[in-house]
């Protein structure tokens, strides 16, 4: 009789509170409910970026000598990283069409349709890594941010555009025409392919360029550096005034485009730059800022496509008020973070700091930062995702030509500052 009493109490008590439980769910509005197809399908995907882009990671760690020693090498990385994805990707995406076309073969041959393709994304590539460097000495002197000698960061940046990009070419043709000879849509796996593998070139390239100015005189850096802002500019002069075709049609919707990430993407060198001493040297952080930047702009690029999607499908109209698409892509890719920054950017970027030989902090710091850092960079990707593909949508613009390459830029200003933000929450704190 004593044990039946409590286990009747019990239950009876439980009733009720299932009951509520279960009367609050179905209460709950459905658009702020997690998607689970967007759970299934996403999540695999960042995960596999998060730790791929950890690598990129690894050689700053590896390599911090060298970012002490030339300043302005960590301030133009974003900007060159970001530029090798949206060239080579913006190219396989029009290798896509033109293979659906039928204008072009899958096959390396004589064709003037694949030499336009490949002198606008030439110029492209060479004209804006003359511009980062520049830019950035630029933006450094108007901030007070020491960049170094501009013409070793032009030097370095010429040379490692020819190098990485001699391989993102082939990689580039190589993927599309494989692809597409395999019976596989190229758009659907060239372009990730392609982004993975700039992110991955750009880095190690860079570094081994800085490397080489190092061990260069001033006179030849100068002479270097200056021929190349020369030739650049007549080049470019030219294909502006006698260009004819279609490298310059493309040249006139692109470069603008890339110019404005290009921008972007230099603010966020200046931002780490501004705060590598006193943050980021010597610490686990500095591997873990090319991951941060790569999933706040796949989150980002995720959610525009779907808002700007659904509403050329007048599924979901779009407005200055988030709809529901947004509401629940937003929530469930903040579910989606947790998991990638906690698990595969905190474990990652402590594992990767032993084997630099990196300072890591208590692991519940970590835990801690990197949710916060989950929470803020999910909220302001996903709104200003939302709210570019508005604008995008009201202006008539296609985002597979403008948004995604501006938005990724831009989240490389989110990712860096949010980490900085955090790390200065934390450090009143602790």
């Amino acid at each position: 009789m004593i044990m039946v009493g409590p286990t009747r109490i019990w239950s009876s008590a439980s009733m009720p509170v299932r009951t509520l439980i279960a009367n609050v769910r179905r209460k709950v509005p459905e658009y702020i409910k997690p998607e689970t197809t967007l759970l299934r399908q996403v999540a695999l995907v960042l995960v596999v970026c998060g730790i791929i882009d950890l690598f990129p990671g690894f050689f700053l760690g590896r390599f911090e000598d060298i970012l002490i020693k030339i300043p302005g090498l960590l301030i133009i990385l974003p900007s060159t990283v970001g530029l090798r994805g949206n060239i080579f990707g913006a190219l396989a995406a029009r290798l896509g069409s033109k293979l659906h076309l039928g204008t072009i073969e899958p096959r390396f041959r004589r064709n003037k349709e694949l030499r336009v393709q490949l002198v606008a994304a030439a110029m492209q590539l060479f004209f804006l890594s003359v511009l980062i460097p520049v830019l950035a000495e630029v933006a450094g002197r108007l901030l007070g941010i020491s960049v170094g000698n501009v013409e070793d960061l032009v030097f370095i940046s010429i040379i490692a555009a020819l190098i990485s990009g001699v391989f993102m070419f082939i990689i580039t043709f190589g993927v599309s025409f494989l692809t597409f000879k395999r019976g596989w849509d190229p758009d659907n796996v060239s372009i990730p392919i392609v982004a993975t593998a700039g992110d991955l070139l750009t880095v190690p390239v860079l570094f081994l360029c800085a490397r080489l100015s190092m061990n260069l005189s001033d006179a030849t850096a100068f002479l270097f550096s200056g021929s190349a802002i020369i030739m650049v500019l007549l080049i470019s002069l030219y294909m502006a005034l006698k260009g004819r075709g279609g490298s310059r049609e493309i040249l006139r919707e692109a470069l603008p485009v890339a110019m404005v990430a290009v921008m972007f993407s230099t603010f966020s060198g200046l931002v780490l730059g501004a705060s590598f001493d006193a943050l980021l040297a010597g610490s686990i952080f500095l591997i873990m800022v090319p991951a941060l930047n790569g999933q706040g702009g796949s989150m980002g690029s995720v959610l525009g496509s779907r808002v700007t999607s659904s509403a050329y499908l007048g599924q979901y109209k779009l407005s200055f008020r988030p709809n529901e698409l947004a509401i629940s892509s937003g929530i469930s890719l903040w579910l989606i973070s947790l998991v990638v920054f906690l698990l595969v950017i905190g474990g990652g970027g402590m594992l990767l700091g032993v084997i630099t030989g990196s300072s890591i902090p208590p692991v519940l710091e970590v835990l801690l930062i990197m949710f916060l850092g989950a929470t803020l960079i999910t909220t302001v990707t996903s709104a200003v995702a939302y709210y570019i593909a508005f604008l995008s949508f009201k202006l008539g613009l296609d985002p597979d030509n403008v948004v995604i390459p501006i938005l990724t830029a831009f989240m490389d200003v989110v990712g860096s500052g949010s980490l900085i933000l955090v790390l200065l929450i934390i450090g009143v704190l602790f």
